[in-house]
């Protein structure tokens, strides 16, 4: 009987020792750390991923851990120069589209209410220079 009691006391201890463990290792990560990390591991996972057709393409999540607050989402779009010129004459439209996306998105709760920038940047994927970057403040989303 003494020989069950004390097992079960160092399970209990052991369970404990765990616990108080990964409370302290998630403690130690700041809000914008675990941003951070979870960007990276999402872009990990997930990324290149096509969002529409092959045309364009998620590259990255990111969100830097700096002054700037920005939560961004890194694209590439495959498109002739025809195709580029009518996103850029949608440029309004593609913009109230993203901002009605993220004021309905469950997924982005934590980061609206942490008060990140919400940015959405697209690169050409053969001159790699950039098409056009919507940025949403919490002003824009709240």
């Amino acid at each position: 009987m003494e020989l069950h009691n004390r097992r079960t006391t160092n399970i209990l201890a052991a369970c404990l020792a765990l616990t108080l463990m990964v409370f302290v290792t998630s403690c130690q990560e700041s809000k914008r750390e675990r941003f951070e990390r979870e960007a990276r591991e999402f872009t990990k996972k997930n990324c290149p991923r096509p969002e529409f057709e092959d045309i364009i393409i998620l590259d990255s999540l990111v969100c830097h851990n700096d002054s700037n607050n920005d939560y961004v989402y890194y694209y590439s779009v495959k498109a002739d120069s025809l195709m580029l010129e009518e996103m850029e004459q949608q440029h309004e439209q593609l913009k109230e589209n993203l901002l009605k996306a993220i004021r309905n998105s469950v997924d982005l709760r934590h980061v609206k209410e942490e008060g990140l920038n919400i940015v959405y940047a697209y690169y050409n994927a053969e001159t790699h220079e950039k098409v056009s970057e919507f940025r949403f403040t919490t002003e824009d989303y709240r």
